[in-house]
């Protein structure tokens, strides 16, 4: 189990008369929350509270804690992906009670909320993501934005048209959510997993904070405070001293100690920069390669042992970490692809008998496994599938 600090902060702005934002810390459960409501007459107040209520019962519920508990002691990806099923489960129940509601009271018609958070199992922040709340990890005096905004601004960066969004009118594209609680029938939830290290900052706020601070101002701010509070408390005064048009909320967590087995650094750097030159992510942005890694197993060979072609009854294709993979005519390195035709159906899949050369340590992605992620993440799927015909072309 990983060691936390954790303090939050929420603010209603210079501008609002009532703060629609909801905020969840458990130190002890390792839950937490942020969620940005919407809707008239204080309906998104409501709607954001039955996000944050909702959701914390249910990750924070005997049955789900039993889950990180097994997982957090095996680590094995059908666990991971049992668990993070769950945690979507839980934010989808609270979507369809906040439509419920507002079909059910007009006064809460239309209502809905923005919702990210995460909660720790093990060594690793499992997350839950759906509309502009934001995320961030700030390791190794380095911020990252891990959260993609589901916004119409975010789309069309996505498609390439960068016209007009940051020009002078940006306010056209402002609040654009494509995606939310409460916001239609169905609502999409993002999940992905990150491994955590000791001395790790992960920070969750809403628009009323991010709008006004940049990545690297986040990671600044983070590091140069002394607790968790005052972070959150700088975050928070910088925004509203910046205009706080909005509602301001965030919440910041240093990880301490980091649960399971460490990674040195030098090890860990190694292995960040062969997933950032492997052709299999190629093209993804870095919040989409931590959506894809969630499918990954690592998996280590010691000099000389056999590389399976096939592990727990499916198909397998790898990326290689550290080491050396060979074959007949064959030799992968750190950062290289093995088998990627195997990650497609109807393709037929090389008989090379594959030997660590060195010891070794490799991702491991069963077939089926990025199957069900192209087609649960559709735009994730779209770059990956494309990279697949790219590969297996050659």
């Amino acid at each position: 189990m990983s060691m936390v600090l954790a303090s939050g902060l929420s603010h209603v702005g210079r501008v609002r008369d009532h703060n629609e934002d909801s905020f969840f810390v458990d130190t002890e459960s390792q839950v937490f929350l942020v969620a940005d409501g919407m809707g008239g007459h204080a309906a998104g107040e409501v709607a954001s509270k039955m996000a944050v209520d909702g959701v914390s019962a249910k990750w924070r519920s005997a049955p789900l804690q039993e889950q990180v508990r097994e997982y957090a002691g095996h680590g094995d990806i059908d666990r991971r992906k049992k668990l993070l099923a769950t945690l979507r489960e839980g934010v989808l129940a609270a979507h369809k009670g906040i439509v419920e509601l507002g079909c059910s009271d007009e006064s809460k018609k239309g209502m809905g909320t923005t919702l990210t958070g995460f909660l720790i199992a093990g060594g690793e922040a499992l997350f839950a993501h759906a509309g502009d709340s934001r995320a961030y990890l700030v390791r190794d005096r380095i911020p990252l934005l891990l959260s993609e905004d589901h916004t119409i601004s975010s789309r069309l960066r996505a498609a390439g048209i960068d016209r007009g969004i940051d020009g002078p009118e940006p306010e056209r594209w402002k609040g654009g959510l494509t995606n939310a609680l409460g916001m239609a029938d169905d609502t999409r939830v993002t999940t992905f997993a990150v491994p955590l290290f000791s001395g790790d900052r992960l920070v969750l706020c809403s628009d009323g904070v991010h709008d006004y601070l940049s990545e690297v101002e986040v990671g600044q701010s983070v590091l140069s405070a002394v607790s968790p509070a005052l972070a959150a408390k700088s975050l928070v005064e910088m925004a509203l001293d910046r205009g706080g048009a909005d509602n301001a909320t965030c919440i910041v967590v240093k990880v301490m100690e980091a649960g399971t087995t460490k990674l040195p650094k030098e090890q860990r750097d190694a292995h960040e920069t062969a997933i950032a030159q492997c052709p299999l992510f190629a093209g993804l942005t870095p919040q989409q390669v931590l959506r894809a890694l969630r499918i990954t197993t690592p998996r280590s060979y010691s000099q000389g042992k056999d590389v399976p072609r096939v592990a727990l009854e499916d198909r397998v294709a790898y990326a290689v970490l550290e080491g050396e993979v060979a074959g007949s005519g064959v030799r992968a390195c750190a950062g290289d692809v093995l088998l990627p035709e195997a990650l497609l159906q109807q393709t037929v899949v090389s008989e090379l008998e594959l030997t660590a050369r060195l010891d070794s340590h490799l991702l491991m992605i069963r077939r089926n496994d990025f199957i069900e992620l192209c087609d649960d993440d559709p735009d994730l799927g779209v770059v990956l599938y494309e990279t697949m015909a790219r590969l297996v072309s050659r």
